[in-house]
């Protein structure tokens, strides 16, 4: 295995020992560029969900979404035109990632 694959796998599954494996300046430096073209290639990862839309709230760009008879949970829209699309009692099925924190709306269909 090459120094750079080798470089390449511990960013990749234990990024806070890649630098502490490096042994001089530019292998450290190689591996941290690996690391942040590893991050940077992986989408965010989605779920898919279905539910009743409960309440829309444009003030704070959140629609609550009934998932289940004893749980609903507000979740961020990314694209405001969905609140011209949906209203209370709407069943939908929906697409939410995690983006800067906060469980995200990123595609919606009416069912």
């Amino acid at each position: 295995m090459s120094k750079s694959t080798f470089a390449l796998c511990v960013a990749l599954l234990w990024p806070a020992m890649a630098l502490a494996a490096t042994t001089d300046g530019s292998e450290q430096q190689e591996a941290v560029v690996t690391l942040a073209e590893a991050a940077a290639v992986q989408p965010p990862a989605t779920q898919t969900l279905r539910g009743v839309v409960d309440s829309v709230d444009e003030r704070s760009d959140t629609i609550r979404v009934r998932l289940s008879p004893d749980r609903t949970e507000p979740f961020r829209v990314q694209d405001g035109l969905l609140f011209n699309a949906v209203r209370f009692g709407d069943p939908v099925a929906f697409s939410v990632q995690t983006i800067s924190g906060f469980r995200t709306i990123v595609g919606l269909t009416k069912e």
